[in-house]
């Protein structure tokens, strides 16, 4: 922890003003008393993209600011840096923070490489895992949240043809699209997934084009797709744009986007960042961060669904999709874990 000291120095002057010739009294030096208060530091490693997303980034560090308000804790963000980042980590450790967060599986060799170099720091990645004594991994399982999205999807989709916008050829985006796909065939076995991805295999900067997203998201809708589930973080806010154009639906992932636009955002799986941004610092300001994984599911909160828009949702939709959840959460019905071939 990071001893910051602050020393209160007090001295009584009196009589400085007063009739006749000025008189200073010998000062009266008080004993300086020193203030020792340990106040933790927090640098949060973005990952591409950065702040303004929307999605991922915004929402982790919302987690941020809340913990910097319940916790006396001095908090930063850094960007992420496509071509240095593990020399930008190892810069921002050197600073002597005593937890570093970073966001998403770009950041993870990154952290594997730095973290035995600060024994002494917290290290945690987001989203992904990273090896180390001294790194937490926090990982969610979105599987039961993208079945729901999928089963949604497939309710709206009045001709049944729906459309799966992936960021990139990642293993979290492709785990993504296997929940969506499962929750589509459940409702639906005869519909038609579409599946686009804006950047190739760990190609990372997929998550950050919106222009590229509203192309390949318009040419969907084109297509006769009725709706889009977009798992592209920022570039997402692309495939919003085109939704709007072409008169479509969309449910989107990350954090709740509907107030983006009402109009064609019918809800959001949310993966909810500031939950656990936010568990680790607690952790850390009660000394009980540990390294190691720790996995954040539907059922503990760490993903959800964001309520359905009623203006795009009819009612019998909405009966029927309640009905899917209910039987989700009570066990009747049975997500395929996903298996990394």
């Amino acid at each position: 922890m990071k001893i910051v000291r602050v020393v209160l120095f007090a001295s009584l002057l009196a009589g400085l003003f007063g009739c006749g010739p000025a008189t200073l009294p010998a000062p009266t030096v008080e004993t300086q008393q020193e203030v020792v208060r340990e106040i933790p530091q927090v640098a949060l490693m973005l990952a591409r993209g950065g702040l303004g997303d929307k999605a991922f980034n915004d929402n982790a560090n919302e987690g941020l600011e809340r913990a910097a308000q319940d916790f006396d804790v001095e908090i930063a963000t850094f960007d992420y840096q496509p071509d240095t980042q593990e020399d930008n980590i190892r810069k921002i450790a050197s600073y002597g923070y005593d937890l570093v967060i970073a966001l998403g599986s770009e950041n993870s060799a990154a952290i594997t490489a730095v973290a035995d170099d600060f024994p002494e720091t917290k290290f945690a990645i987001i989203d992904a895992s990273a090896e180390g004594a001294n790194v937490t991994s926090v990982t969610f399982s979105e599987l039961e949240g993208d079945f729901l999205a999928g089963a949604l999807a497939a309710l709206l989709a009045d001709n049944g043809k729906v459309g799966y916008l992936g960021g990139a050829d990642v293993l979290v985006i492709r785990r993504i699209q296997f929940g969506f796909e499962q929750g589509v065939k459940y409702v639906n076995p005869d519909a038609g997934i579409v599946v686009e991805y804006i950047g190739g295999v760990d190609d990372f900067s997929g998550f950050a084009r919106p222009e590229e997203g509203e192309r390949i998201a318009s040419g969907m809708y084109a297509d006769g797709v009725d709706v889009i589930y977009g798992a592209a973080g920022g570039s997402t806010l692309g495939a919003i744009d085109a939704a709007k154009a072409a008169n479509g639906l969309i449910i989107t992932t990350g954090s709740d986007q509907r107030y983006l636009a009402p109009e064609v955002v019918v809800t959001s799986r949310t993966k909810n960042m500031d939950q656990a941004v936010y568990r680790l610092i607690e952790g850390l300001v009660n000394d009980t961060l540990a390294g190691g994984s720790i996995q954040l599911n539907y059922e503990l909160g760490g993903i959800g669904l964001a309520p359905l828009s009623a203006d795009l949702v009819p009612a019998s939709v909405s009966s029927e999709f309640d009905q899917i959840r209910a039987d989700l959460e009570a066990g009747k019905i049975s997500v395929r874990p996903f298996e990394v071939n």
